[in-house]
């Protein structure tokens, strides 16, 4: 039967077969792929088919692409196969004799034809192509055949030979589809439960029962299925309302792409792409926001066969399926010519194994009982083959009895003679087993049995692959040779176990499982690549190498490197290559061609060697760019990036929020995690829910010993609060130490605090200081109530870093009602004892586990697991973690447990009882088996790592040991694989000198003790439990020095003294992606793992100086932290950096400057050149050495200033100090209001003031604890919505508020309202007396007063009218009263009167009337002590101004007594006086600056002080304290707060009266021929000030100053270093009414300080100062006396030169258009308005009622056209000339602008627009006058424009439609682009008339564009400079805000020196230096912005010695 059911066709052998469907017979050939590389095919001689070169085709045919297409027959019979179906024969069983005979005869048959075709076909080239392909196809029947052969694999019943033989015919035809039916994998069992609070990765064991299904899996069998499964997020229908829940699993922003292929073969290729592609793609990834990682578990090693207990496999398919998780292209596998390191399965089923030793054992007797008689031959034959081994070798290491007694009979002389094998037999099994006696099957038999055990700990048992230490001790020895002479003799026992196992399964399992069984490494990885998600095209790439010549270089030293060859010969290895043809095959069923890339190289001397070859060179470059190409293309459609045009800020506002969202997110997704794990403490959390049940009032801290399980105890508290609780429940869930984020203290509270916001006040925005978020979080949980309850729950406060040194006192307070605080701690931790110190904490304590509850647990983990423990195992487990009873000890044994196998020596296991010597043993194995330096100092790096550590560092650092180098030589056997693979290239720098396959076996071992997480933007490993840290650095780090080295190594990496090339990519303070001009500028991510890691590491190793060097002090360091991070995190590594006992003057002045600008950078860190510049600069350039060679007061603060000139983001850094400085009283932040604070009062005993915001919450606040004490919210019928005054009365028990003509009186304890009136027609202004038991009432406007007596109900005592001599100036806020009252006196006072009066509140009446000394003085303010009643007046005061006097009154007798002097610029708003009376305290807002001066005055030493100074316009503020002064600024919803009393007694702060007052700067003017001389002028009158700014040395000081050169009625103008004074202003009698004019003229040259010239006779008429304009040639431009033309004067002569006049030859209008939407306008009723006429309406119309309209519509068109036409005759509203002087255009308050010609004094045009009034208020003009453009409202259709003429031809150019709110513009010099400012909107537009483009630039943040806004275009329109408040620089053509300046007080005016020019010109209104602000840059542009300023030369004497000009030139 055998015969004829394998009878072929071969050579015509045999008769043929009738063509029947059913039993053709085909002989299938591989198809040669027609690729790109093939050459043409040609045309044989008879010209049916094509052919190719016979030599050619051997090539393609042995390395062809695919076996997957046989011929169109093949694909007949395959299609009939599936409509048809497997047609099935019945089952007969036979006996194992029978069965065992035909087996031998069918596999005698196949090895004597497989001996003779071999012989036939030796020489492979020479033969023909028919021969050779009949010699493939054996090769598939044989592989066929051997799958007939599986009887031993199945659990089914035996089944007869012939029916197992007729069902192989249908196997034989389907050899190409047996792998399609496999499955996708083995489900794993999922974990019933887990007790530690460390996430952990289940562990399960590979190949598990493998081989025992007929249907093989595709995949090994794992814990979890192929599709990623997120943590399930409970929602709403959970009963849960967990804060910030998630819907599906997190999306990771992070790609990992796993590389794979041969070992050995692809070193090159894999080499390549990690030195070449790898930073490219990391630099391409990091830009956009995302990590990458390339994991390549090969590089750096040669061989699968390095670990200890084989887990090489389970590792790297545990590492692909991590892999696969990213949504992008993940898997790419590199395939050459050369088959896999070969390796024998870790784990046999137990059927599976003894069915093989089954077959070994019936050979073996077979054989001795054929020829009993050849033994001795046989066995002589067989050791003919050993070669004697090295003396003393030998792989068995001393065993006790019980490991004697495991060993089979005869397995110690077996295992012995392992090294000495012969390396011929094992490299093809098919020719030595034809050849094999009973001795070697024996020996087969014996290895088998001493390397495989049967472990009955698994369910079900399984063979396991021993430990090599078992046999091979020096495997695991520290002696390198001896660990390099153990791989190698491990290396022999691998090639052998591997030939046994095929030469024996194929028969016992069949050929399927046999070779399933056998898979190498890389066919688990292709098959888990290829097969876990689909469509694999869409994720998996695969790339072939062939090498066409390397057959013919088969001898070459070089080519077993790439091909697989028999041992000693130059012949291919058949076996090894149909194994590596039928991975090709796999690869091309399962993925499409399309990503299958095709690569011929040539064979080169050495190999293939980029180094050495041009070519290979070549190739590996291409190979590297298309690779770059294919992953960049997969990106890009992973990525979510969408472009922001934004403005920066808008940008980190909401990169921060998502940065927010995300840290929120993973703690609720560790939540949910935790809670599923929880199994026991059903006690504890019926405890914790009495407790909330109660309702406490005080925080619920549950304590417990480290890993107690408070954690998961917590997780799942918090799962049930919702049930727990009634109402709408809010929990709020944070675990402390999960990221790093999560250990600072502000960043955990701020967290809090966005959950809560986001939860009650959505639009709230949320503070960032640790104060202000402490007093926030008590104000935001107060809004919870009884239908909205709020849970917080904190786990881990003993993890909160030590930037704020754990601070909890903010969660002290007592909590308000519906608030729940559940927290967790150590016990006896810091955190413990002052939670337990400060507040009044329930305390529930965590119990250890009870017996039953431990044995039940490690029970259920046993079953969920599948595995058992021995009796003795068992036992010993249990009484360990009885022991101790904690979750977390648990979780450590039970990892332990699973290495112990059921045949581990009971001896060799050991589990301590401590939790502490359980990780000690732990690491002590770790050690053993991965090596102690390596374990050593990967624990030291996590240990001491800044909350994690990630794998790039952790390979960097690991390298810098020298032991662990050694190490990895040893055991990455590099040695060797430079000697396999000589022709590679050495590893670049670029290569990790630790390969990473090492660190991911010890990760892997690891376990449960390590976890992963996202931190600083990318994904670190960190301790799962900080106890193993602790031990961890109890055992290797043992002094504080050790540790130092370690921070010290960290510290190196970060500054990029680790590592080799690409430091730039992998270490950046930010990775920068330019986006170009559409798409918003660059995008930077920040390196937030530098940034916080170096300032880090250099604090706890020591090293200050460069701490102070590279973070604190450099510019570019601090910059991008307080981008990426915040202005907050500079400031707590200052705080780290101080030294106690050494004081450091340069932090100590950056902190005080970083505070001062904490609100701007806050806001826009970008401004950090600006801030520094701006507060430091007077301070460093005054700072220089005593004497020569003497040290500088301040070190680093000089190199700092110098950096922030050349900043790498663009900057705008002022030349000079002006903001305020440091040195001056620091104010705090007070807060609480979610609104703005609108009121403020104090109560009479000083330490309580209440205040009231917008939204109407009353809050009284203690001073003296800070926080809040009581709160009223508004929302009742009758209360205010918000307070405009507040006045605390009778014991601080009621309040008393106003609200415009509102009054209400109010229970400060209830809220409730006493009182409440609101029918006045005026506004009340309250007061008290009588210690507050009156309540005084006067009403603004009028004179009447109302008194109440509060402590009779807010009974009326009287109403009153008073009236005093002087009537009030001011309508409103007139009245001045006194907040302090003697007995129930109360003092009043009109505003800018000269009496003030005091009123008795019990009689009703004025008792006394004060009046001021002086009858010119103007009273401010009043206010009285016990002693004084003080009136606050304002008098005249030399030519200063005015000055402040003080005018005090006895109480007693109403009598004057003296008078204290005050200064001249005090303007004074509020005056308070301290409760002791000895003090007065003003607040001086100036509205001219915006600063807010604080000024004291001591009533009995009359010393005046000016204590402090903030920017801001302080509305109201009270000091009843000077340790509490409070005040607020409108729109704050802070306060304020200085403690005045530190400052109180500095005399330098003494102000003295006679110091003059400080001026600013009102006008700026650039002297036009010497551009280097700016001329300012003061806001004193007479004062100049002339500045060089080309001389950086003189920034700040004046060349020239000029006093009382006018007076403050002259007209001053400056024109080429000259001024022009107009003055001697009289009266011309020469003109019908008396006109005044300037009769004189002075000439005062600047440079020569003298007068030059006095003209007199002039007759110039006055004007306001900005109507004159001095042209050149001394001729003055200016108005007439009646201002309806324009004169020139001649100041040469005092003529005048000519007069411009308009010239109205026709009607003004004749020539515009007139017939519009007004003709079609008709009278309704009332003959009023008019409405249009419609169609429809005018065929209805009567001949009357149309000549009617008509007659209408003439006449009003009349009436309008006379209107228009007297509109000629308006004066002159403002004018506008042109640059070139040339052109002037005027407008008249009408509807045309007139445009005049200077050079002719000429009418040119006249501009008309009838329906719109034109201005020029928003106008810009051309330098030449060409263009002119301006912002017009049509009246007629309602629409806002924006025109632009042509002032050539007097028409429109150009009109943008719908532009309202244009408040500002400006143009270039061709009228190429208009830019204007929107108010509203806060937009900046950009317009290219010309060119028809238009579009709009987002505005940062803070912009307000006010009433008085200047725009300048700069760089032909490519930038644009903008003053709205603050000053800001656009780049126009990108469409961003370039940079911003904001000053502390008001820019009073700007200009630009030159308009090619980016230097910008500031004067400010409280300070007279001058200030050049400049664009910053780190290309030098700063320098070149100057060249127009330094032409000309130095005019006044300023020359600089030679030391100034090296300081110069050092600039």
């Amino acid at each position: 039967m055998c015969p004829a059911m394998w009878t072929y066709y071969t050579k015509r052998m045999g008769p043929p077969k009738k063509k029947d469907r059913e039993n053709i017979e085909v002989t299938n050939f591989p198809p040669i792929y027609n690729d790109s590389t093939s050459k043409p095919l040609k045309q044989d001689h008879r010209g049916k088919r094509q052919t190719v070169p016979t030599t050619e085709r051997l090539q393609q045919l042995f390395f062809s692409n695919s076996l997957a297409d046989h011929g169109p027959l093949e694909r007949k019979i395959n299609i009939q196969k599936k409509t048809e179906g497997r047609s099935k024969a019945s089952r007969v069983k036979v006996n194992e004799e029978t069965e065992l005979a035909i087996k031998s005869h069918l596999r005698s048959h196949i090895q004597q034809r497989h001996l003779t075709t071999q012989t036939e076909n030796s020489n492979l080239v020479e033969k023909d192509v028919s021969s050779q392909l009949r010699h493939q196809t054996f090769n598939i029947k044989d592989q066929a055949l051997s799958a007939l052969l599986d009887l031993g694999g199945h659990e089914s019943t035996q089944v007869g030979e012939a029916t197992k033989f007729l069902q192989s015919l249908a196997a034989l035809r389907e050899e190409d589809e047996a792998e399609q039916g496999r499955g996708e994998g083995l489900e794993g069992k999922q974990m019933v439960a887990s007790w530690a609070e460390s996430s952990t990765d289940s562990q399960t064991s590979l190949l598990e029962e493998s081989v025992t299904a007929h249907k093989v899996p595709a995949a090994p069998a794992l814990t979890e299925g192929v599709q990623h499964r997120g943590p399930k997020i409970l929602t709403q229908s959970d009963g849960t309302k967990i804060q910030a829940v998630a819907h599906g699993p997190a999306k990771q922003r992070r790609f990992m792409v796993y590389i794979c292929g041969g070992y050995r073969d692809t070193v090159t290729e894999r080499q390549a792409l990690r030195e070449n592609v790898y930073p490219r793609l990391y630099l391409y990834c990091k830009q956009r926001g995302y990590d990458f990682k390339m994991v390549d578990l090969r590089l750096g090693i040669s061989d699968p066969i390095s670990s200890e207990h084989h887990d090489t496999v389970e590792l790297h398919l545990e590492t692909l399926k991590e892999c696969q998780k990213t949504e992008t292209a993940n898997f790419f596998v590199f395939a050459g010519q050369k088959h896999e390191v070969l390796t024998p399965p870790v784990r046999i089923s137990q059927h599976a194994f003894e069915s093989i030793l089954k077959v070994v054992e019936r050979d073996r007797k077979k054989r001795s009982r054929r020829r009993p008689q050849a033994d001795d031959e046989l066995a002589s034959d067989s050791q003919s083959t050993i070669t004697q081994s090295e003396a003393g070798s030998s792989f068995a290491r001393q065993s006790t009895p019980d490991q004697a007694d495991l060993l089979p009979q005869g397995s110690a002389t077996m295992i012995s003679n392992e090294a000495r094998v012969s390396q011929t037999s094992l490299s093809d099994g098919e020719e030595t087993g034809l050849a094999r006696g009973w001795v070697d099957l024996d020996r087969d038999l014996t290895l088998l049995q001493a390397w495989y055990k049967l472990d009955e700990n698994h369910v079900p048992p399984v063979y396991r692959l021993l430990p090599v230490s078992t046999h091979h001790p020096d495997f695991l020895s520290r002696d390198a040779q001896r660990r390099r002479r153990g791989r190698k003799a491990w290396r022999t026992s691998c090639r052998q176990l591997w030939v046994v196992l095929r030469r024996s399964a194929p028969e016992a399992l069949g050929e399927e499982e046999a070779s399933y069984l056998l898979r190498t490494v890389l066919d688990w990885e292709v098959e888990q690549g290829l097969s876990a998600r689909s469509p694999p095209e869409d994720f998996c790439h695969c790339y072939k190498r062939i090498i066409p010549d390397l057959l013919y270089n088969l001898r070459s030293e070089h080519a077993h490197t790439y091909i697989d060859l028999l041992k000693g010969q130059p012949q291919i290895n058949q076996t090894h290559h149909m194994a590596h043809q039928r991975l090709i095959h796999t690869i091309h069923r399962k993925l499409r061609h399309t990503n299958i890339y095709e690569r011929n190289v040539g064979w080169g001397k050495k190999g293939l060697s980029p180094k050495h070859n041009r070519s290979h060179l070549f190739y590996a470059d291409r190979l590297c760019s298309h690779f770059q190409r294919t992953l960049t293309s997969s990106l890009n459609r992973a990525m979510e990036i969408c472009k922001m045009k934004d403005s920066f800020d808008v940008r980190r506002r909401a990169a921060s929020r998502e940065q927010m969202q995300e840290e929120i997110l993973r703690h609720v997704r560790h939540g949910h995690a935790l809670e599923k794990r929880h199994v026991f403490r059903q006690d504890v959390l019926r405890e914790i829910r009495a407790v909330v049940e109660a309702g406490p009032r005080s925080p619920v801290l549950l304590l417990g010993e480290p890993g107690w399980g408070k954690s998961t105890t917590l997780a799942k508290a918090a799962l049930l609060m919702p049930d727990w609780i009634p109402g709408d429940v809010r929990v709020q869930l944070c675990f402390v130490g999960l990221t790093a984020e999560s250990r600072n203290v502000r960043l955990v509270l701020r967290s809090v605090c966005v959950q809560l916001a986001q939860t009650y006040s959505s639009q709230t925005h949320i503070s960032e200081p640790l104060p202000l978020l402490a007093s926030e979080l008590h104000t935001l949980l107060g809004l919870a109530s009884a239908e909205r309850p709020a849970v917080i729950v904190l786990d881990g406060l003993d993890e909160l870093s030590e930037e704020h040194r754990g601070d909890v006192s903010w969660l002290c307070a007592p909590l308000p009602p519906h608030v729940y605080v559940l927290l967790s701690a150590t016990t006896n931790s810091a955190a413990t004892r002052d939670l337990q110190k400060q507040a009044e904490t329930r305390v529930i304590y965590l119990p250890p586990l009870t017996p039953e509850e431990v044995t039940r647990a490690l029970e259920l983990r046993l079953e969920a697991d599948s595995r058992r423990l021995q009796p003795q195992q068992w036992q010993l487990l249990r009484q360990a973690c009885l022991a101790c009873r904690s979750p977390l000890f648990l979780e450590a044994a039970y990892f332990e447990t699973r290495a112990w196998s059921s045949f581990t020596p009971q001896e060799s296991l050991t589990l301590p009882g401590d939790l502490a010597k359980l990780y000690e043993a732990v690491l002590s194995r770790l050690e053993r088996e991965h090596g102690e330096h390596l374990v050593r100092r990967a624990a030291e790096l996590i240990s001491l790592s800044r909350a994690g550590i990630t794998e790039d560092e952790l390979l960097e650092l690991l390298a810098r040991d020298s032991g662990v180098l050694r190490e990895v030589d040893a055991l990455s056997s590099r040695r060797h694989l430079s000697a396999a693979s000589p022709s590679s290239s050495p590893p670049s720098e670029s290569l990790p000198r630790v390969p990473s396959v090492l660190w991911a076996r010890l990760q892997r071992a690891l376990g449960p003790h390590l976890m992963e997480v996202e931190s600083d933007g990318t994904w670190v490993v960190r301790w799962s439990h900080a106890e193993f840290g602790r031990v961890a650095v109890q055992r290797y780090l043992h002094s504080d020095d050790s540790k130092r080295i370690v921070h010290a190594d960290f510290a190196d990496y970060y500054r990029g003294s680790v590592g080799g090339r690409h430091r730039e990519v992998f270490q950046p303070l930010a990775w920068v992606l330019d986006e170009g001009r559409g798409g918003g500028g660059k995008r930077h991510v920040f390196n937030l793992r530098k940034l916080q890691g170096l300032p880090y590491h250099l604090v706890h190793s020591g090293q200050i100086m460069p701490l102070m060097d590279e973070c604190l002090f450099s510019y570019e360091f601090l910059l991008h932290k307080a981008w990426g991070l915040s202005v907050l995190h500079i400031e707590e590594d200052l705080r780290a950096a101080v030294i106690p006992d050494k004081e450091l003057l340069d932090v100590q002045v950056l902190s005080q400057v970083l505070l001062m600008s904490t609100d701007v950078l806050l806001r826009d860190p970008c401004q950090l050149a600006s801030q520094l510049l701006g507060r430091l600069a007077q301070i460093v350039s005054q700072d220089r050495p005593v004497a020569p060679g003497d040290p500088c007061k301040y070190t680093h603060l000089h190199t700092l200033l110098a950096q922030c000139q050349h900043s790498s983001l663009p900057s705008l850094v002022p030349s000079f100090t002006c903001l305020l400085p440091p040195g001056g009283l620091m104010y705090t932040f007070i807060a609480g209001h979610m609104s703005p604070v609108t009121a403020i009062a104090g109560s009479h005993s000083g330490s309580q003031v209440i205040t009231c915001s917008e939204e109407g919450t009353l809050r009284l606040w203690d001073l003296k604890l800070g926080s809040v004490v009581q709160t009223l919210s508004g929302g009742d019928d009758g209360d205010l919505p918000a307070a405009d005054t507040l006045t605390l009365c009778l014991d601080d028990s009621l309040v008393a508020v106003t609200r415009g003509h509102h009054l209400q009186v109010r229970e400060v304890s209830s809220g409730k309202v006493l009182y409440s009136e609101s029918e006045s027609l005026d506004v009340p202004m309250v007061t008290c007396a009588s210690e507050g038991q009156l309540l005084v009432a006067f009403f603004d406007g009028s004179q009447m007063v109302k008194v109440f007596d509060l402590a009779a109900s807010c009974k009326l005592l009287c109403c009153a009218t008073i009236a005093l001599e002087s009537e009030p100036i001011h309508k409103d806020h007139s009245v001045l009263l006194s907040h302090n009252s003697v007995r129930d006196y109360v003092l009043f006072a009109y505003r800018s009167g000269r009496e003030a009066a005091v009123f008795s509140a019990r009689r009703g009446s004025v008792v006394a009337v004060l009046k001021t000394q002086h009858p010119s003085a103007a009273i401010q303010a009043v206010e009285m002590t016990s002693q004084y009643l003080l009136i606050f007046c304002r008098y005249p005061y030399k030519h200063q101004g005015d000055i402040i006097h003080i005018e005090l009154f006895c109480t007693s007798t109403f009598k004057y007594q003296r008078s204290i002097l005050g200064c001249g610029q005090d303007l004074i708003s509020q005056v308070t006086v301290t409760s002791g009376g000895s003090h007065v305290v003003a607040f001086c807002p100036s509205s001219r600056s915006g600063v807010t001066d604080i000024i004291v005055w001591n009533l009995e030493t009359e010393d005046h002080k000016h204590l402090a100074r903030c920017p801001g316009l302080v509305s109201q503020g009270m000091c009843l304290d000077l340790r509490f002064c409070l005040g607020f600024c409108g729109g704050e919803r802070f306060l304020r707060l200085w403690n005045l009393a530190s400052r109180i007694n500095d005399q330098t702060l003494t102000y003295n009266t006679h110091k003059a007052r400080s001026d600013g700067t009102l006008e700026v003017i650039p002297m036009g021929t010497q551009c280097r001389y700016v001329l300012c002028r003061s806001t004193r009158h007479g004062t100049l000030r002339m500045w060089n700014v080309a001389r950086p040395r003189l920034s700040g000081r004046a060349v020239r100053v000029e006093h009382g050169l006018f007076a403050s009625t002259d007209v001053a103008l400056a024109r080429d270093l000259k001024l022009y004074i107009l003055t001697d202003r009289g009266t011309s009698q020469f003109t019908d009414s008396p006109t005044p004019v300037y009769q004189t003229l002075l000439v005062y040259d600047l440079t020569k300080r003298s007068y030059v010239k006095r003209q007199t006779g002039l007759f110039i008429v006055p004007c306001p100062q900005s109507d004159y304009t001095m042209l050149k040639d001394q001729v003055l431009l200016g108005l007439s006396e009646t201002r309806d033309h324009l004169i020139l004067w001649d100041l040469d002569s005092g003529y005048i030169k000519g007069r411009i006049k308009s010239s109205h030859r026709e009607s003004l209008l004749s020539s515009s258009p007139v017939r519009d939407r007004q003709s079609q306008v008709i009278a309704t009723e009332d003959h009023r308005v008019f409405q249009l006429v419609m169609p429809w309406d005018r065929r209805r119309e009567t001949q009357t009622a149309k000549r009617r309209r008509v007659e209408r519509e003439a006449q009003r068109e009349q009436e309008e056209q006379r209107r228009l036409d007297q509109e000629k005759f308006n004066v002159v509203d403002q004018y506008l000339l042109s640059g070139d002087q040339q052109v002037v255009v005027c407008s008249y308050y009408a509807h045309h602008l007139n445009v005049f010609c200077m050079s002719t004094q000429t009418h040119l045009h006249t501009l008309e627009d009838r329906g719109s009034l034109l201005s020029l208020q928003t106008a810009s003009l051309t330098h030449t006058g060409g263009h002119l453009v301006l912002s017009n409202y049509s009246e007629a259709q309602h629409t806002a424009y924006l025109t632009l003429w042509d002032l050539t031809r007097g028409t429109v150019r150009k009109r943008l439609k719908n532009e309202p709110g244009i408040c500002c513009v400006a143009m270039t010099n061709n009228a190429s682009r208009v830019a204007f400012g929107v108010a509203g909107i806060n937009k900046l537009k950009v317009w290219d008339p010309f060119k028809r483009k238009h579009k709009a630039i987002s505005g940062y943040g803070s912009l307000q564009f006010g009433v008085v806004n200047q725009l300048f275009l700069v760089e032909e329109g490519a930038k644009a400079v903008l003053l709205a408040g603050e000053l800001s620089m656009w780049d126009l053509n990108a469409g961003t805000v370039l940079s911003v300046f904001t000053p502390d007080s008001t820019i009073q005016c700007v200009s630009l020196l030159g308009d090619a020019d980016n230097t910008i010109l500031l004067g400010f209104s409280d300070h007279p230096t001058f200030v050049t602000v400049r664009l910053s840059s780190n290309k030098g542009l700063v320098k070149a912005t100057t060249s127009h300023a330094h032409r000309g030369e130095d005019l006044f004497g300023e020359c600089s010695s030679s030391e100034d000009e090296e300081e110069e030139g050092g600039r």
